[in-house]
C-alpha cells in the first residue's frame, strides 16, 4: 500500500493535471480507455477525502453534460487486488461516454465482472425477463441485443 499521496505514481509521473482542490487532484488517465477518461486522486487514504474526490467525479461529470459535450458517464473504484486495484491508493476513475460510442447495447458496470450476470442472464431468468425486454426494448432486436 501507499503511504502519502506524494507518492502515487500519478505525482512521480507528474501527469497531466486537470483540476486540484486541498482534498484531490484530477489527473489525465496515463492509459486512457477513452478520450477524456480521468483518474480523480484523494490526497489522503480517508473516507472523507474519498468522499469529496467522488462528489468532484459526479459533478464533473454531470456539468460535461450539461454543457452538451457528452451524453452520460461511467466512474468507479478498484478497491484492493482482488477487485483488479493495481496501483495501492483510492482513485476514482472518470470515462465520458457518448451516445453511439459502441455499437449495441452500450455496456455498464454489470459488465465488469468476469462471467457475471449481464444482458443475457436477465432476457433468461423467469422472475426479471419480461421487465428487463420491456425497459431495454431499444437495444434489442428479435435475435437479442444489438452487441
Amino acid at each position: 500500500m501507499i503511504e502519502k499521496f506524494e507518492d502515487t505514481p500519478f505525482e512521480k509521473n507528474k501527469q497531466k493535471v486537470i483540476e486540484e482542490t486541498h482534498f484531490y487532484k484530477a489527473f489525465e488517465d496515463k492509459w486512457p480507455v477513452c478520450d477524456g477518461h480521468l483518474l480523480f486522486v484523494p490526497k489522503q487514504n480517508s473516507v472523507k477525502f474519498i468522499s469529496v474526490a467522488l462528489q468532484a467525479t459526479v459533478l464533473y461529470g454531470e456539468k460535461l453534460i450539461e454543457e452538451g459535450k457528452i451524453d452520460g458517464y461511467n466512474f468507479g473504484m478498484n478497491m484492493r487486488v482482488e477487485a483488479g486495484q493495481s496501483v495501492m491508493w483510492p482513485h476514482i476513475h472518470f470515462m465520458p461516454r457518448h451516445k453511439g460510442d459502441c455499437e449495441g447495447f452500450p455496456g455498464s458496470v454489470r459488465l465488469a465482472h468476469r462471467g457475471g450476470r449481464g444482458p443475457a442472464y436477465y432476457m433468461e431468468h423467469p422472475k426479471y425477463k419480461e421487465e428487463f425486454i420491456e425497459k431495454h426494448q431499444d437495444e434489442i432486436d428479435e435475435d437479442g441485443f444489438k452487441f
